[in-house]
């Protein structure tokens, strides 16, 4: 993933969880993608392996991705394709 200074995020790569935020989880992506799944600018973002979470210019946090361990912190332990806010 690529976080650009204008706060637009673009994905590519393995997708077979969701992690690229696409709100998918087409097996690979080849060529980088915007994500416009998330409604503000992006100012921070992490990415393990198999997920991401994603800070935004209202300080709202955004997790999407593979989730057995409950590492998206949304309470559940279901992956998820499409960028969910954490409250």
């Amino acid at each position: 993933m690529a976080l650009l200074s204008d706060g637009s995020l673009y994905g590519w790569g393995h997708n077979d969880f969701g992690q690229l935020g696409t709100g998918t989880s087409t097996y690979k992506i080849t060529i980088p993608v915007k994500v416009t799944t998330i409604p503000d600018k992006v100012v921070q973002m992490q990415c393990g392996s198999l997920h991401s979470v994603v800070i935004t210019e209202n300080n709202d946090l955004y997790s999407f991705g593979y989730n057995y361990h409950g590492q998206l912190g949304n309470g559940e332990c279901r992956t998820q394709c499409f960028p969910q806010k954490i409250t």
